[in-house]
């Protein structure tokens, strides 16, 4: 019963996610706790423009901080309805984004991983939109583009580059030498032009300087938290059944909807990689990896086997997340 409503596509489905939210934020909306500017963990220039009209302000960073989970879980959802790699229409993918990183308390206030995560998700919109197109140079630079502008808020976001290259041999008919130089141009000019600018502003030796200490402050102690590694664990399972899911009928899948699943198992081994490898990535890198397995996670819901154990799958999902939310400190 609780999977048949959470995976309709009705009116009541759009209302769901706002529903869902604010049950999930309520008490961090009642009681918001100030930021503590040294929590927000790579955080880059174009973070702090916004942070610096909202110092001290606690109520409205946990409310934008809430209006982005919600705006980026609509996102989501849309992003599967736009490019049919789901077997059904449904709002699942947003909702499970949404009740994942709702879980989580250290992630409801204005994070700079929040205000990436939308610039992301215009990227990744942008790369699906280039499959069966040759040498689409426009959406192509676009994707890298926003990407950067993404990576001038979040610093670990620079791991996702690689992304567009793969899409571009991945999703698009023609190898052109020429096109992998696009990613390149539009990756680098919105870096370029917050060099360009600290430089004639006489900010570019403390910009640098900041730079280097984001690489080595170390912020990975949340993978032995136990409240982490408990939901953690759950997701994983549920991620790897859509996993399964996926393998057990990819021959009789679309070209597009093998190609699209390629390249989110390709974004979800690179930020799991950086999780485990940079130190100076902290707990908010879950706003990244969920974007992929929130579809893992969906295909298996709304696929075709017993639906008993997919009622009960999505059960402990929901009790696990609601319980690292009440009892997590």
């Amino acid at each position: 019963m609780l999977l048949r409503v959470l995976k309709s596509n009705t009116l009541f489905s759009i209302l769901l996610i706002p529903a869902i939210g604010i049950l999930f934020w309520i008490q961090s909306l009642k009681s918001p706790v100030l930021l503590e500017l040294k929590l927000a963990n790579g955080a880059m220039p174009l973070y702090y423009l916004v942070y610096d009209h909202m110092k001290n302000q606690d109520f409205w960073q946990v409310f934008i901080a809430f209006i982005l989970v919600i705006i980026n879980s609509f996102f989501i959802a849309q992003l599967g309805s736009s490019f049919l790699f789901l077997k059904k229409r449904s709002y699942l993918p947003g909702i499970i984004y949404l009740v994942t990183i709702s879980s989580l308390k250290e992630l409801h206030t204005l994070l700079p991983v929040h205000l990436a995560t939308l610039f992301i998700l215009i990227s990744i919109y942008l790369i699906f939109d280039t499959y069966h197109k040759t040498v689409e140079i426009t959406y192509t630079f676009n994707a890298s583009f926003f990407l950067a502008v993404a990576s001038l808020f979040y610093l670990p976001v620079v791991v996702l580059f690689p992304l567009v290259w793969i899409s571009i041999f991945v999703l698009q008919k023609d190898d052109n030498w020429r096109l992998l130089a696009v990613p390149i141009l539009g990756f680098g000019s919105p870096w370029l032009f917050m060099w360009a600018y600290s430089y004639l502003n006489g900010t570019y030796s403390s910009l640098w300087n900041e730079l280097i200490t984001l690489l080595w402050t170390d912020h990975n102690g949340y993978l032995i938290e136990p409240f982490f590694l408990t939901s953690t664990v759950v997701v994983v399972i549920l991620a790897m059944l859509g996993s399964f899911s996926v393998i057990a009928i990819y021959h009789r899948m679309k070209v597009s909807t093998r190609k699209y699943f390629v390249i989110f198992y390709w974004m979800l081994g690179l930020v799991v990689a950086a999780a485990l490898g940079l130190i100076t990535i902290g707990e908010e890198i879950i706003a990244l990896s969920t974007i992929p397995v929130a579809f893992f996670i969906t295909h298996y819901l709304v696929s075709d086997q017993k639906y008993f154990w997919r009622e009960v799958m999505t059960w402990i999902y929901l009790g696990t997340m609601i319980f690292v939310l009440i009892f997590h400190p």
